[in-house]
């Protein structure tokens, strides 16, 4: 039986990792998507600035419909660059064919004062309510804080 230091080092010798530097090249220049697996929790604190967002635990469930194109060049990122490395073997396993994880992750994103931003978030009564809404892609989180700051009502005589 491995340990989680033998399944790390093998899923990292199986994929490829680039260093902050490059990843930030690479999201500045729009030639990736930015894929982050962090927990919800963790990516409502500040994410890369138009970062898709699949938690580790969600992820063979929901990448096909988030990134369509398995060619897309996709950086994957967690905090730290665990997660990352196992969900980039993962989507390589699913057929991504360029993949890259991004060693340090957010952790080393933001200590070298890299950008990144604080997601549009709901709260609990919001997300509840526009539940339905959220899970349309055309609307989504950000979609719908916009809607929900706009309030148009009719009364109709009959």
């Amino acid at each position: 039986m491995s340990s989680f230091r033998e399944l790390l080092a093998a899923a990292k010798s199986e994929i490829q990792e680039v260093d902050t530097q490059v990843a930030s090249e690479k999201i500045a220049a729009n030639q990736v998507v930015v894929l982050d697996v962090r927990e919800p929790d963790e990516f409502e604190q500040g994410a890369v600035k138009n970062a898709v967002h699949i938690p580790r635990g969600h992820l063979e469930a929901q990448v096909e419909s988030k990134i369509v194109d398995k060619n897309s060049p996709v950086i994957v990122y967690c905090a730290g660059g665990v997660r990352s490395a196992f969900a980039a073997k993962t989507l390589q396993e699913l057929g991504y064919t360029n993949v890259l994880s991004m060693a340090g992750g957010f952790g080393k994103w933001k200590d070298e004062g890299r950008e990144w931003s604080t997601p549009v978030q709901l709260s609990t009564e919001q997300r509840n309510r526009y539940q339905r809404h959220v899970l349309l892609p055309e609307v989504g989180v950000e979609g719908q804080a916009k809607l929900a700051s706009k309030v148009c009502c009719l009364a109709l005589a009959v």
